[in-house]
């Protein structure tokens, strides 16, 4: 029997129910729709999925007639017009285009890709068009419409093997991350769209928009300029300041936003992104959220290091391999016996030797992938903690918290698990905020304190003394330990404005019932001096550089010997 034949008999039997196979085909999909136009007669059939989505009364409507342009974002009316007159002119048929359609209050992407089946006469008669809605895709943020990591990622590899001035523009937005919990989702995820809006707008066609964690957003550029790119920050900037609303109320945002021009010698997009992510810190730090272009202000510098960091950034975002936790023992000045440990991350993996946290630790703060990275470093070390908390009662760990650990609405109950998980007890724990902490909003930060207060973990500020927001934050907030920096240590015998502000940061913690940690002490000479302040811990070379923990339990016993 020969294919033709194959073919009769296939449809011989089940023609008359074609209507009812396309019906069936095109609802296994959840987030694509399909319409099939007769051009001799103009009329549409659309499946289920898009009667329901675009509100149509109907299966079949008249060409034309079947959505107002009520419904299409204002902003996308000449791509949605050009791509549907491109269809019937027999034009661009294996180009999709993008545009986005309301759906009660919100706008959802559509991308919409098409055929042409012809007549016996090659003539355009059957025009078949799937519509695939990004709203419910995993690809895109079903907040904003907007593509998302993974997306962003095979973008930047097309742009490595491209030609010409790609670029990436990041726009993060300061002082955020509070608002989901002190307003609510509705108000947060409102914000976000109207800062999706805003991007898209003033991107118009020649930038595509990706959200990432948070509110952090990236605009990919396939060809700009460099004065383009400051023109097009400068206008995103502006409206970011005065133009998104939420319930009727202008919202001001103030942003920070780095660049990267993207050439084959990045490599791999874990070195763009590596220096993206530089650049934008730099932009917070010390620009005051002004853009900062990576190749303008760092080109050639540290080319090794950068690659390096795109390494480890992939390991933290796969399987941890290579990061380490090393321990520094806490000794109790009363006694000078070891009563606690400061957990420190590493990363080693040949051929790059072993490598200190302040050569990563910047980008990976500001990645989504410090939250399982934070998670992982915490469940390591209350699982190492047993090892010594068998021998030493009430022995503890200090872990570090970042402001992206802090800030995601799942970190409390990532915490409480990790401590179910690895049977430990809340007291054996101490989160220490580190410094981009500090830059939190205050009331939020408040309820952060008060929740794992209430759970019986301690909470310690770090780097206590530095700046004039540790002041205001211990003065605020319930911290169970202050840890003074340890340059108020270096060279302390000769420094008597050292020596009050130690004295003065001891006497304080004693009258609020809080304890101190002095870091810094490297050898006796200095930890005898320091003992005449009276504070709670003492933590430096002295007792131990950081070590591993099997390293450090040889070390505790003979402490405790």
């Amino acid at each position: 029997m020969n294919s033709n034949t194959n073919s009769d008999s296939f449809w011989k039997d089940i023609s008359g129910f074609f209507p009812e196979i396309v019906s069936a085909i095109t609802s296994l999909s959840k987030k694509s729709y399909i319409s099939i136009t007769n051009l001799r007669n103009d009329l549409t059939w659309w499946s289920q999925g898009a009667i329901d989505f675009f509100g149509l009364k109907e299966n079949y409507t008249l060409r034309g007639k079947e959505k107002s342009d009520k419904l299409v974002h204002p902003d996308d009316l000449p791509v949605f017009r050009k791509g549907f007159a491109d269809l019937v002119a027999g034009e661009n048929l294996d180009k999709s285009w993008e545009y986005r359609v309301r759906n009660g209050k919100n706008y959802q992407r559509i991308c919409a890709t098409a055929r042409m089946i012809y007549d016996e006469n090659g003539q355009p008669f059957i025009i078949i068009i799937r519509y695939n809605n990004y709203g419910i895709s995993e690809d895109v943020d079903s907040v904003t419409g907007l593509r998302t990591e993974p997306a962003l990622n095979q973008k930047i590899s097309d742009f490595l093997s491209s030609q010409g001035s790609p670029a990436l523009l990041k726009i993060t937005l300061d002082q955020f991350s509070n608002i989901n919990v002190l307003y609510g989702n509705d108000f947060a995820d409102g914000l976000l769209g109207g800062v999706a809006d805003v991007l898209q707008h003033e991107a118009g066609s020649s930038g595509r928009v990706y959200r990432l964690f948070g509110a952090k957003f990236v605009v990919a550029f396939e060809q700009i300029t460099k004065d383009e790119l400051f023109h097009t920050h400068g206008r995103i900037a502006e409206a970011l300041l005065n133009q998104v609303s939420v319930n009727d109320s202008i919202i001001p945002l103030k942003t920070s936003a780095g660049a990267v021009f993207v050439n084959p010698d990045m490599k791999d997009p874990n070195a763009v992104r590596s220096r993206l992510t530089f650049a934008v810190n730099h932009s917070r730090a010390e620009h005051h959220g002004e853009l900062i272009i990576f190749n303008d202000e760092f080109c050639g510098n540290n080319e090794k290091q950068f690659n390096l960091i795109g390494v480890i950034h992939q390991c933290a975002i796969t399987d941890f391999r290579g990061f380490r936790l090393f321990y520094q023992p806490i000794a109790d000045t009363k006694t000078g016996k070891i009563c606690g440990m400061e957990a420190l991350i590493r990363w080693e993996l040949e051929p790059y030797g072993l490598v200190t946290p302040g050569v990563f630790m910047e980008w990976l703060e500001q990645d989504p992938c410090m939250f399982d990275l934070g998670n992982w470093i915490l469940r390591t070390a209350l699982y190492d903690i047993k090892k010594i908390r068998n021998r030493i009662p009430n022995f503890f760990v200090n872990v570090n918290i970042t402001a992206a650990q802090l800030e995601r609405k799942e970190f409390r109950a990532a915490v409480m698990d990790i401590l179910k998980e690895t049977q430990s007890q809340p007291d054996e724990l101490c989160l220490e905020l580190t410094e981009r902490c500090k830059n939190l909003d205050l009331a939020f930060l408040e309820q952060e304190v008060g929740f794992f207060h209430a759970q019986g973990i301690k909470i310690a500020l770090d780097d206590f003394g530095t700046g004039t927001s540790s002041l205001s934050l211990a003065l605020a907030l319930p911290f169970d330990e202050l840890k003074v920096d340890m340059s108020f240590i270096k060279d302390i015998k000769d420094k008597p404005q050292n020596q009050a502000m130690i004295q003065s940061i001891v006497d304080y913690a004693k009258r609020t019932d809080t304890e101190t940690c002095i870091e810094g002490i490297e050898n006796k000479d200095v930890n005898h001096y320091i003992s005449r302040f009276g504070a709670t811990w003492h933590q430096g070379y002295y007792y131990s550089k950081p070590v591993p923990i099997e390293q450090l339990e040889k070390i505790i016993v003979e402490n405790y010997t």
